[in-house]
Parts: structure tokens; C-alpha cells; sequence
């Protein structure tokens, strides 16, 4: 059986998740292609924390 896609959506991380729901809501067939790699490695600097920033509020 041959599917039939509206839309395409290359890349299932937050803004192709975000189109493809919003796509989904508007009853649009759509398909999310992914490679299933997370990239969320960790790094080797960062913290976990903001940047400074040179401005002054």
C-alpha cells in the first residue's frame, strides 16, 4: 500500500516535533523523518548555566 504525505517534515527534534503536531492539529498527513541520533551530548564546557553578559540592566 502506497502512503500519501501532505507535508514532510525533516528532523524530529523541537521545532520539527512542533510543526509536525501543529501540521497534525490541522489535519494535514504528515510525516516526521528522523535519524533517531540524539544530540544532546553532553559537553565539555558550559555548565549548565547562562553566559554573562557585557550589558548592564
Amino acid at each position: 500500500m502506497t502512503e500519501k504525505y501532505e507535508v514532510i517534515v525533516v528532523g524530529g527534534r523541537t521545532a520539527g516535533l512542533s510543526a509536525a503536531l501543529v501540521l497534525g492539529r490541522a489535519r494535514r498527513h504528515t510525516l516526521v523523518v528522523d535519524a533517531g541520533e540524539p544530540r544532546n551530548a553532553p559537553s565539555a564546557h558550559g555548565y549548565g548555566r547562562a553566559p554573562r553578559s557585557t550589558a548592564t540592566c
